[in-house]
């Protein structure tokens, strides 16, 4: 019975002792993971984001760098009439016409190369720029799409006359312009200028981007004071 008696203690001094240490254990646990829980949630509340934009003068760098941003792009077909009369004698002997179909195409964008440091404004991830009024960039005479189709001649011409249709073709030019002037396209140029810039300069890192306009006017009275 004695030894019975020794065995069974032996037994529940090892279960306390095992009981003793998982708890222990236990304990130790949850208070470590109690502290790592703690250092992740300190070291969230005092992490820093840090947000790089560009400064001032690397936008404008960077604004410049597109030159001319074409975003719209109008082709039109004219005919246009030039003619040429002698001043003593009449047209049918040495007068002069011809008829010329010509398909010019009209370019509109912003002139990014008038960008100054002053027309850009940075406050942390925030830009605001100001730009120059979209106008025609370019206009060209599409030879494709260009020809005369009707020249008469007074009985003593025998050398045409090269500059006529020189004439005419300026003439087409002329036309073209004001129709691109008259139409939306200088309005539909400036809408997708914005587009274009909004991405390129949030590309650049900026969150918020304000895009101002410059008045056509304005710019025209200071251009000529700069002349003067």
């Amino acid at each position: 019975m004695r030894r019975l008696g020794s065995k069974f203690s032996l037994k529940f001094l090892v279960l306390i002792v095992s009981l003793v240490f998982l708890l222990g254990l236990y304990k130790l646990g949850k208070s470590f993971l109690a502290s790592w829980g703690l250092r992740e949630i300190a070291a969230n509340l005092t992490a820093r984001i840090v947000t790089v934009t560009p400064s001032p003068t690397v936008v404008v760098q960077r604004l410049q760098a597109l030159n001319r941003l074409e975003t719209a792009r109008m082709v039109s077909q004219h005919i246009v009439e030039a003619s040429s009369n002698s001043t003593w004698l009449p047209s049918f002997l040495l007068g002069e016409r011809l008829l010329l179909i010509a398909q010019v195409e009209i370019i509109a964008g912003v002139d990014m190369s008038k960008i100054s440091p002053d027309d850009v404004k940075v406050n942390g991830d925030k830009v605001v720029v100001s730009l120059p009024a979209p106008k025609i960039l370019s206009a060209r005479i599409d030879e494709s799409g260009t020809k005369v189709f009707a020249r008469e001649k007074g009985w003593l011409i025998f050398n045409p006359d090269k500059d006529l249709e020189r004439q005419a073709r300026l003439q087409a030019l002329s036309e073209a312009k004001r129709a691109a002037l008259q139409s939306e396209l200088l309005p539909f140029a400036q809408k997708r200028a914005e587009e274009n810039l909004r991405n390129f300069l949030h590309s650049l890192g900026f969150k918020q981007v304000e895009i101002q306009w410059r008045n056509p006017k304005e710019m025209a009275k200071a251009g000529e004071g700069s002349n003067g």
